[in-house]
């Protein structure tokens, strides 16, 4: 394994073992349920758009990058799960479970997409930058919508 690719592993297993700690602590009550998953998908797309920023830097390798988006797509698909699940009593908190269900899919499918544009084979080097930097971007929006939903929803 590289150097590099060594680094965005112990980073990578960094932040989902803060997610989990984040998850662990989170408040039981009904309205703060989505906290916990709404975090980890937060941390999830933040570490696969590190993953494609490195791999535009040619920082780490193609594969490591689009296995570390595999991972976090794993991820956000546990957290869609767990929310799936969440009883929500009130339209309030229904409309909540909703958006953030929105998000999430929108998140995983900015994922899928880096994902894909990781592993996509490209004669020029400049087209798979191009590739790259769409996705980053897609990325990008994806965040800054879970992050708007969650500071709505009083998610720090």
């Amino acid at each position: 394994m590289s150097r590099s690719a060594g680094c965005l592993a112990v980073l990578l297993a960094s932040l989902a073992v803060i997610a989990g700690l984040l998850t662990g602590c989170s408040p039981t009550s009904s309205a703060d349920t989505l906290e916990g998953p709404a975090k980890d998908v937060s941390s999830a797309v933040r570490a696969a758009s590190l993953a494609v920023d490195l791999r535009m830097a040619d920082s780490t390798t193609a594969a490591a990058a689009s296995t570390a988006a595999d991972d976090m797509l794993g991820e956000v698909d546990s957290a869609a799960k767990e929310v799936h699940g969440f009883a929500a009593p009130t339209q309030e908190e229904r409309a909540l479970r909703n958006d953030m269900l929105a998000s999430f899919s929108t998140i995983s499918r900015a994922l899928l997409h880096a994902r894909d544009a990781l592993t996509a084979p490209s004669a020029d080097p400049g087209d798979g930058q191009a590739r790259l930097a769409t996705v980053q971007a897609e990325l990008r929006t994806a965040t800054e919508q879970l992050d708007s939903l969650m500071t709505k929803a009083g998610i720090q």
